[in-house]
């Protein structure tokens, strides 16, 4: 994905520029594969790491048992990335099962690297709204 004019740069984000990258590539990723995102755990049954952070780091070749380490520093740092990584730090709580799919993810994802926020609240939405095809039309202007 070229398209990274109108992201903010990994200073402001608070982030190193590697993970910048990495949610760049990943948010384009959840919009064109079928990528398996486990939201409520940081950890699947087959010992992947299936959260945000887990695909970044594994994309980065931290191991899972790093991914893991990486993922739980972020949430206990109470960093940057902890909201975007745990929507249950920031969600409402107003929507019924918060788990996001790879749409909502990907749009929490443009929104962090866009405003430093992923903004879950605004992403999770009724089943029956506008999902990958609104969002690939956003990023593809950006």
């Amino acid at each position: 994905m070229t398209h990274c004019q109108t992201y903010l740069p990994a200073a402001k984000l608070g982030v190193e520029d590697w993970e910048r990258q990495e949610l760049i590539a990943l948010a384009a990723r959840l919009l064109t594969e079928n990528v398996a995102l486990d939201m409520e755990r940081a950890a699947s049954e087959c010992g992947s790491v299936g959260c945000i952070g887990g695909h970044m780091a594994l994309a980065h070749g931290i191991s899972v048992r790093g991914a893991r380490r990486y993922v739980q520093a972020a949430a206990q740092s109470g960093g940057p990335l902890a909201a975007l990584f745990f929507p249950d730090l920031t969600v409402n709580h107003a929507h019924p099962g918060w788990r996001a799919n790879a749409s909502e993810a990907a749009q929490a994802i443009v929104n962090f690297l866009v405003a430093g926020a992923p903004q879950w609240d605004a992403v999770m939405r009724p089943a029956d709204a506008p999902g990958v095809a609104a969002l690939t039309a956003v990023m593809e202007r950006v």
